[in-house]
């Protein structure tokens, strides 16, 4: 079932955020949400975790799918190593599950430093790895790279390619080269209240269009 976001209304101290908003998000693929900060693009990830209840209206298509969610901050636990950071969220915690996915973002010498000293990019990897470690269905990633030069974003990008094929992605950038690169589609967004103003198709979806 795709997952599908029926007449949203969410305001905040009188201030409509999503006003009868309708959106519908395939099965699997990278859709990427482009538009200014404040338009409401973080709001629509929220309300999509169930972070955020809606005011009225219905994300549907979510029932009983895991959803991995990457924030803007890293939202790492400041008095434990990067390694436990990653473990934290693992239903059944294995040293050697956390070690692989640290490596695999390039961090195998720093996995048992605390938040605290690791730069901002390398804290970035942390959560990135552990939102990969926790796997899922779903993955809601809100400006996932933004801390990373560009040598390790073309890495840290083809790694999330590719253990999450099978995986629908919902990914907010500012970054209109980055979104023409990984996204099936673009979705470009303005507001409050949150709107779909023009949507391209990328890839392989543009060859079968």
């Amino acid at each position: 079932m795709n997952v599908t976001i029926q007449n949203a209304c969410k305001a905040y101290e009188g201030r409509a955020i999503l006003d009868q908003f309708d959106l519908e998000f395939p099965q699997k693929g990278t859709i990427c949400l482009l538009g200014p900060s404040g338009c409401g693009k973080t709001t629509l990830l929220n309300c999509i975790a169930g972070l955020e209840m809606l005011d009225s209206g219905a994300v549907l298509g979510i029932e009983d799918r895991k959803i991995a969610y990457m924030f803007q901050e890293d939202r790492l636990l400041p008095w434990i190593s990067a390694r436990e950071n990653v473990e934290v969220i693992l239903n059944h915690p294995h040293i050697k599950t956390a070690e692989r996915w640290l490596e695999a973002v390039g961090l195998k010498d720093d996995m048992e430093k605390r938040p605290a000293e690791l730069s901002g990019g390398m804290r970035q990897r942390v959560a990135l790895a552990r939102a990969l470690a926790f796997g899922g269905e779903i993955f809601l990633l809100d400006e996932p790279f933004r801390a990373l030069d560009h040598k390790t974003r073309l890495r840290m990008q083809t790694l999330l390619q590719k253990h999450t094929q099978e995986a629908l992605k919902i990914l907010v950038t500012h970054d209109l080269e980055e979104a023409r690169s990984l996204a099936d589609q673009i979705l470009y967004l303005e507001g409050p209240p949150l709107r779909v103003v023009h949507s391209e198709i990328q890839g392989a979806q543009r060859k079968n269009a």
